[in-house]
């Protein structure tokens, strides 16, 4: 099998990496043998990256020869050898990947909501919410990301036999932080902790944690002082840092702050069902309210405020593995059509 070179541009943004790699996992679990050639980025001019934002927007709605030119002298990076695909995720990348897949004449796959573009300038545009009728424009029902099904149970099943923990029953609380419109005060943190606590004891299942670089280091450390935290992720805890696939499956129940589409896809990735957790305070745009009800009424979450934590009902549904596979195959069946396209 031919190996195809993919050059993955990357401004560094973890939530916009994690979906650019998600899709780039989707092809290589399709057998596709891929090498993944890192494209960093960076404004040419950081004091000026407004300005420059604007220029390379404005510029590729009119892609040309010229046009193009200009567009690559925005960014800094470092130019890479024949790319078969160019992969980005976010709005600030969409210009720069048109403008080098235009120049290398290879195809290339765009993550955003954005709708700035024409969609047909894309071999596959990839959005929560359908904005074209074309066909390269996908919207795949959950957001792409590095988990699936089997990974983590694969993944559960060897922790659980490593650690001799068969017969434990575990809860787990992914915790993000302030972004996307969601706000924490800090009493909303220490009763989300505590309520989930309770939850805990109440269904005889030991606490776990997941946070993120977003979580209040405080916060953390709350967790740390009052929890055994054996097995559990910490962000701002070197020795407790890793990856947490393995903590998705061997909960039966998770609760995770919906602060996070990237979160929210990999806790349904895994085929469990989440409750997911909303402070008082949100002002998150519309497409990304879009997102949360499209989860709900996909019966892949269920939502509640952090003080109904601990009377929550947890009832997991026998066919969201199924579902989720079927729906991550779908989109990967569908990606796969586009790309093979002459």
């Amino acid at each position: 099998m031919m190996q195809l070179k993919i050059g993955h541009i990357s401004e560094g943004i973890a939530g916009h990496d994690g979906q650019a790699l998600g899709v780039i996992k989707s092809l290589s679990d399709s057998g596709i043998d891929l090498n993944v050639i890192p494209i960093n980025v960076a404004w040419k001019l950081h004091s000026l990256r407004s300005v420059l934002r604007f220029f390379s927007r404005k510029l590729s709605k009119y892609p040309n020869s010229f046009t193009t030119k200009l567009i690559l002298c925005c960014y800094k990076f470092s130019k890479p050898d024949a790319i078969d695909i160019f992969i980005s995720s976010g709005a600030n990348l969409a210009p720069l990947n048109l403008s080098l897949a235009k120049i290398y004449g290879s195809k290339n796959i765009h993550l955003s909501s954005v709708r700035d573009w024409s969609v047909a300038d894309f071999t596959a545009y990839i959005t929560t919410k359908k904005i074209s009728s074309l066909k390269n424009n996908l919207s795949p029902d959950i957001v792409p990301n590095l988990f699936d099904p089997d990974k983590c149970e694969k993944a559960g099943k060897d922790f659980l036999f490593q650690n001799q923990l068969q017969n434990k029953s575990f809860a787990l609380l992914v915790m993000g932080g302030d972004g996307i419109g969601y706000s924490y005060k800090r009493e909303e943190w220490q009763a989300m902790i505590k309520n989930f606590a309770e939850y805990c004891a109440l269904n005889n299942s030991l606490p776990l944690f997941i946070t993120s670089r977003r979580t209040p280091k405080e916060i953390e450390e709350e967790i740390n002082q009052n929890y055994d935290t054996s097995f559990s992720v910490l962000f701002h805890s070197e020795q407790k840092r890793g990856s947490f696939s393995h903590l998705l499956y061997i909960a039966e129940h998770i609760f995770v702050t919906e602060d996070s589409s990237t979160m929210l896809s990999e806790v349904i990735s895994s085929g469990k069902k989440a409750i997911s957790i909303y402070p008082a305070n949100i002002a998150a745009p519309i497409k990304y309210k879009e997102i949360i009800e499209k989860y709900e009424n996909l019966r892949f979450i269920e939502r509640c405020n952090i003080g109904e934590i601990h009377i929550s009902q947890h009832n997991q549904e026998k066919n969201i593995k199924d579902r989720v596979s079927v729906s991550l195959k779908e989109f990967n069946d569908s990606l796969l059509e586009l790309l093979s396209k002459k």
